[in-house]
């Protein structure tokens, strides 16, 4: 049975930020297939910033973005930031329509972040 939703770690040079790439649909199938594997990133997470990279996300409902959401809090309540890049079409639509750049930032590339900082 093929996974709705799977991601990938990685450290971004060494700034201590680190990439999470999401790659499928963020549905309550999807939430529940990486929340433990996300949690613990998250949990684990030393640097400032954590990037989202959300090219290979095709899908996002309003449970990933609530579950977003409770990330970015949790990061924020430590003093660091969730930052989302590469939104395609699709996604930057729904993110468009609720406002999520009015509370954290999205980037069109990673390069744009990378240069931004």
């Amino acid at each position: 049975m093929q996974k709705h939703l799977s991601l990938s770690v990685e450290k971004i040079g060494e700034t201590g930020d680190v990439l999470v790439k999401f790659n499928g649909e963020f549905d309550k199938a999807g939430h529940d297939e990486i929340k433990e594997e996300l949690g613990k990133v998250v949990d684990d997470f030393k640097g400032m910033t954590l990037v989202f990279d959300l090219t290979d996300l095709k899908f996002i409902n309003s449970e990933g973005i609530g579950y977003f959401m409770e990330i970015r809090t949790h990061l924020v309540t430590d003093g660091k930031k969730l930052v989302l890049v590469a939104a395609n079409a699709h996604v930057a639509d729904v993110f468009n329509a609720i406002g999520i750049m009015e509370i954290m930032p999205i980037f069109n590339t990673l390069s744009d972040y990378i240069n931004k900082k």
